[in-house]
Protein backbone atom coordinates (compact mmCIF):
# COMPACT_ATOMS: atom_id res chain seq x y z
CA UNK A 1 0.00 0.00 0.00
CA UNK A 2 1.38 3.68 -0.79
CA UNK A 3 1.20 6.20 1.64
CA UNK A 4 2.05 9.98 1.14
CA UNK A 5 5.10 11.20 2.11
CA UNK A 6 7.39 14.23 2.85
CA UNK A 7 9.97 15.67 0.12
CA UNK A 8 12.72 17.15 1.35
CA UNK A 9 15.45 19.02 -0.27
CA UNK A 10 18.75 18.81 1.16
CA UNK A 11 21.07 22.11 0.04
CA UNK A 12 24.39 21.66 -1.20
CA UNK A 13 25.84 23.72 1.37
CA UNK A 14 24.12 21.97 4.37
CA UNK A 15 25.98 21.36 7.30
CA UNK A 16 25.93 18.02 6.47
CA UNK A 17 28.56 18.08 4.04
CA UNK A 18 30.85 20.02 5.97
CA UNK A 19 31.80 17.77 8.95
CA UNK A 20 35.04 18.00 9.81
CA UNK A 21 36.69 14.53 9.06
CA UNK A 22 37.83 12.90 12.25
CA UNK A 23 41.07 11.73 13.14
CA UNK A 24 41.24 7.85 11.83
CA UNK A 25 43.36 5.25 13.36
CA UNK A 26 43.69 2.90 10.63
CA UNK A 27 42.81 2.42 6.99
CA UNK A 28 40.06 0.07 7.73
CA UNK A 29 38.28 2.77 10.46
CA UNK A 30 38.76 5.40 7.51
CA UNK A 31 37.20 3.46 4.79
CA UNK A 32 34.10 2.16 7.27
CA UNK A 33 33.55 6.13 7.99
CA UNK A 34 33.84 7.23 3.97
CA UNK A 35 31.61 4.32 3.14
CA UNK A 36 28.87 4.91 5.50
CA UNK A 37 25.05 5.65 4.62
CA UNK A 38 24.36 9.39 5.18
CA UNK A 39 20.91 10.06 7.60
CA UNK A 40 19.64 12.80 6.60
CA UNK A 41 16.71 14.26 8.54
CA UNK A 42 13.68 16.66 8.02
CA UNK A 43 15.78 19.65 9.76
CA UNK A 44 18.99 19.25 7.27
CA UNK A 45 17.15 20.70 4.51
CA UNK A 46 13.03 22.09 3.60
CA UNK A 47 9.92 20.94 2.71
CA UNK A 48 9.49 21.09 -1.13
CA UNK A 49 6.60 18.55 -2.00
CA UNK A 50 5.10 14.78 -1.00
CA UNK A 51 5.22 11.69 -3.08
CA UNK A 52 3.02 9.20 -3.44
CA UNK A 53 5.39 6.15 -1.57
CA UNK A 54 9.36 5.69 -1.16
CA UNK A 55 8.98 2.41 -2.73
CA UNK A 56 8.85 4.00 -6.20
CA UNK A 57 12.02 5.82 -6.01
CA UNK A 58 15.63 4.68 -6.10
CA UNK A 59 18.75 6.68 -5.09
CA UNK A 60 20.17 9.21 -8.45
CA UNK A 61 16.23 9.30 -9.50
CA UNK A 62 15.30 12.64 -11.47
CA UNK A 63 12.07 11.65 -12.83
CA UNK A 64 8.98 11.44 -11.54
CA UNK A 65 9.86 13.75 -8.17
CA UNK A 66 6.95 16.62 -9.29
CA UNK A 67 8.51 19.51 -7.74
CA UNK A 68 9.33 22.25 -9.99
CA UNK A 69 10.42 25.75 -9.82
CA UNK A 70 14.22 25.02 -9.58
CA UNK A 71 16.87 25.76 -11.47
CA UNK A 72 18.64 22.56 -11.37
CA UNK A 73 16.59 19.39 -11.74
CA UNK A 74 16.46 17.40 -8.13
CA UNK A 75 17.46 14.27 -7.91
CA UNK A 76 16.56 11.32 -4.95
CA UNK A 77 19.94 11.15 -2.48
CA UNK A 78 18.47 9.41 0.53
CA UNK A 79 15.01 7.79 0.94
CA UNK A 80 13.78 7.36 4.65
CA UNK A 81 11.28 4.17 4.61
CA UNK A 82 10.80 4.49 8.36
CA UNK A 83 9.19 8.15 8.17
CA UNK A 84 8.33 7.63 4.92
CA UNK A 85 10.62 10.65 3.77
CA UNK A 86 12.25 11.18 0.75
CA UNK A 87 15.65 13.55 0.50
CA UNK A 88 16.56 15.61 -2.72
CA UNK A 89 19.39 17.54 -4.27
CA UNK A 90 19.23 19.53 -6.94
CA UNK A 91 22.04 18.93 -9.37
CA UNK A 92 23.87 16.35 -10.77
CA UNK A 93 27.16 17.29 -9.04
CA UNK A 94 25.52 17.57 -5.72
CA UNK A 95 27.24 15.89 -2.46
CA UNK A 96 24.85 13.61 -1.73
CA UNK A 97 25.22 12.09 -4.98
CA UNK A 98 29.08 11.54 -5.16
CA UNK A 99 31.06 9.45 -2.90
CA UNK A 100 34.72 8.27 -2.78
CA UNK A 101 34.26 5.41 -1.21
CA UNK A 102 31.59 2.23 -1.44
CA UNK A 103 31.64 -0.89 0.51
CA UNK A 104 31.59 -3.93 -2.02
CA UNK A 105 30.28 -6.60 0.38
CA UNK A 106 31.87 -9.78 1.80
CA UNK A 107 33.47 -13.22 0.76
CA UNK A 108 34.56 -11.76 -3.65
CA UNK A 109 35.46 -15.09 -4.55
CA UNK A 110 38.82 -15.19 -7.20
CA UNK A 111 39.92 -11.98 -5.59
CA UNK A 112 40.44 -13.91 -2.44
CA UNK A 113 42.93 -16.17 -4.47
CA UNK A 114 44.36 -13.58 -6.35
CA UNK A 115 45.96 -11.57 -3.42
CA UNK A 116 47.31 -11.89 0.18
CA UNK A 117 45.73 -10.09 3.06
CA UNK A 118 48.65 -8.30 3.54
CA UNK A 119 47.94 -7.08 0.20
CA UNK A 120 44.73 -6.38 0.67
CA UNK A 121 45.16 -4.73 3.56
CA UNK A 122 47.72 -2.15 1.70
CA UNK A 123 45.33 -1.55 -1.22
CA UNK A 124 45.57 -2.84 -4.58
CA UNK A 125 45.79 -0.68 -7.70
CA UNK A 126 42.87 -1.06 -9.76
CA UNK A 127 39.91 0.32 -12.65
CA UNK A 128 36.83 -0.42 -12.77
CA UNK A 129 34.80 -0.07 -15.88
CA UNK A 130 31.25 0.25 -16.22
CA UNK A 131 28.62 1.18 -18.81
CA UNK A 132 27.94 4.38 -16.89
CA UNK A 133 31.46 5.91 -17.17
CA UNK A 134 33.35 6.15 -20.39
CA UNK A 135 36.49 5.91 -19.01
CA UNK A 136 37.56 3.74 -16.63
CA UNK A 137 37.94 4.56 -13.56
CA UNK A 138 41.09 4.63 -11.22
CA UNK A 139 40.34 3.08 -7.79
CA UNK A 140 42.12 1.05 -4.69
CA UNK A 141 40.49 -2.12 -3.61
CA UNK A 142 40.86 -3.20 0.19
CA UNK A 143 39.73 -6.01 2.33
CA UNK A 144 39.54 -5.99 6.01
CA UNK A 145 37.38 -8.05 8.29
CA UNK A 146 36.24 -10.00 4.91
CA UNK A 147 34.33 -7.11 3.47
CA UNK A 148 35.85 -5.13 0.51
CA UNK A 149 35.97 -1.57 -0.48
CA UNK A 150 36.78 0.64 -3.44
CA UNK A 151 38.53 3.61 -3.13
CA UNK A 152 38.61 6.49 -6.01
CA UNK A 153 41.01 9.15 -6.33
CA UNK A 154 38.48 11.20 -7.88
CA UNK A 155 34.23 11.20 -6.12
CA UNK A 156 32.25 9.33 -8.59
CA UNK A 157 28.30 8.62 -8.12
CA UNK A 158 26.99 6.49 -5.77
CA UNK A 159 24.35 5.51 -8.41
CA UNK A 160 27.57 3.20 -9.70
CA UNK A 161 26.27 0.58 -6.59
CA UNK A 162 23.43 0.36 -9.09
CA UNK A 163 25.05 -0.92 -12.07
CA UNK A 164 27.03 -3.64 -13.40
CA UNK A 165 30.73 -3.21 -13.32
CA UNK A 166 33.95 -4.61 -13.75
CA UNK A 167 37.16 -4.71 -11.62
CA UNK A 168 40.21 -4.51 -13.73
CA UNK A 169 43.50 -5.81 -12.32
CA UNK A 170 46.77 -5.12 -14.70
CA UNK A 171 44.03 -4.85 -18.27
CA UNK A 172 42.36 -7.85 -16.79
CA UNK A 173 39.00 -8.59 -15.52
CA UNK A 174 38.99 -9.85 -12.23
CA UNK A 175 35.70 -9.73 -10.74
CA UNK A 176 32.80 -8.65 -12.12
CA UNK A 177 29.90 -7.33 -9.56
CA UNK A 178 25.96 -7.32 -11.26
CA UNK A 179 24.43 -5.03 -8.11
CA UNK A 180 26.39 -4.28 -4.77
Amino acid sequence: MTQKGQIVEIPASAPIYSIELPVFHSKKDELIWKSRKKEYSLFDGFLVGEHQGVENFRIGQRKGINVGGKKEPLYVIGIDEKENRLFVGAGDSHPGLLTSVIRLGENLELIDILFSEEELEKGIDVKISTQVNKDELPAKLYRFDNSFYLEFENKISVTIKEHPFDIVYQNKIIKNITKN
